[in-house]
């Protein structure tokens, strides 16, 4: 049996890889898949294959290398770390990208075959049943940028008849800050497995993105996710987030960027879509790719 090792960062929980090792059970049988996460202790040369989600890779080890860009370089001077990256990294055998601008944040010049590969949903928002207790949730880390902590802010001061479930990181700073308004709720970080019975604890669902790159250019996870579930979204307005919605007939409600037009009685009387998302099934969005079509030759 030949085996595949999928290196991810150690900080960050990367949902396609418990999705790809899902799909390699039934769609390449031949291979036996491994999170380095998993291990203690590993040669990269062991393994038939080493898929790196990208980072770095200076050294470029493996006997046949997947570099898979599934971000580009967020902070200060991205498209300077972008680069450095392109010039820093070893030549693989494949690349795969989230989507074209990812893609074009790192115009390679060489022969590489790539692939496609965009964010899927895992089955679980597509199996729990809604439960509302709180009026708002958010999915996602509470330092991802200031626009969370103003929000808050926001439901804190100017919206307190309003609840709202936080779901992922929060610093002590931040509930120290918010821990008076009982109307906000702080969970912390839960297992992934657990993630979609909490938010369809919400009515409706918070997308908080700033319209800045590269932020502004990438899927937003969350909202396929609140799709899935059949959550209708409330999201301030950015490149891909409009994208979305007008290629898939959604109707979001559009924050101002002072949060004022956020009350219960403007989201009750709003005529709210929420897009179909079927077609963003893992397996279905793996098979579609065809990111795997080079282990037949291996």
């Amino acid at each position: 049996m030949k085996t595949i090792l999928f290196e991810g960062p150690s900080h960050t929980y990367l949902p396609e890889i418990p999705a790809y090792m899902r799909y390699l059970e039934t769609a390449h049988p031949d291979f036996k898949a491994y999170n380095s996460l998993d291990l203690d202790d590993y040669h990269p040369k062991e393994f038939d294959v080493i898929w790196r989600f990208m980072g770095l890779d200076a050294s470029g080890e493996g006997r046949y290398v997947v570099h898979e860009y599934n971000s580009l370089s967020a902070g200060r001077w991205p498209v300077v770390k972008n680069s450095v990256k392109m010039m820093l990294n070893k030549r693989p055998d494949q690349r795969v990208f989230l989507n074209k601008i990812v893609r074009k944040g790192f115009p390679f010049r060489d022969d590489v075959p790539y692939q496609y590969r965009d964010m899927g949903i895992a089955a679980q928002f597509f199996e729990a049943p809604l439960k509302p207790e709180y009026d708002f949730v958010y999915a996602g880390s509470v330092h991802r940028g200031p626009e969370v902590i103003a929000i808050l802010d926001y439901f804190a001061q100017s919206a307190r008849d309003a609840t709202v479930l936080i779901i992922g990181d929060a610093s002590e700073e931040a509930r120290e800050r918010f821990k008076d308004a009982k109307n906000i709720t702080f969970t912390g970080r839960i297992p992934y497995e657990k993630v979609a019975s909490y938010v369809a604890r919400g009515r409706y669902g918070l997308n908080l993105v700033p319209d800045q790159y590269p932020y502004n250019v990438q899927t937003a996870t969350k909202v396929l996710e609140y799709c899935a579930l059949g959550m209708p979204i409330v999201s301030m307005k950015y490149r891909w987030i409009e994208g979305f919605a007008n290629r898939r007939n959604g109707k979001f409600f559009w924050l101002e960027p002072d949060f004022s037009n956020l009350t219960l009685n403007a989201l009750e009387n709003y005529e709210f879509s929420t897009p179909n998302v079927e077609d963003r099934r893992w397996r279905e969005l793996i098979d579609k790719s065809g990111v795997f079509e080079c282990l037949t030759s291996l």
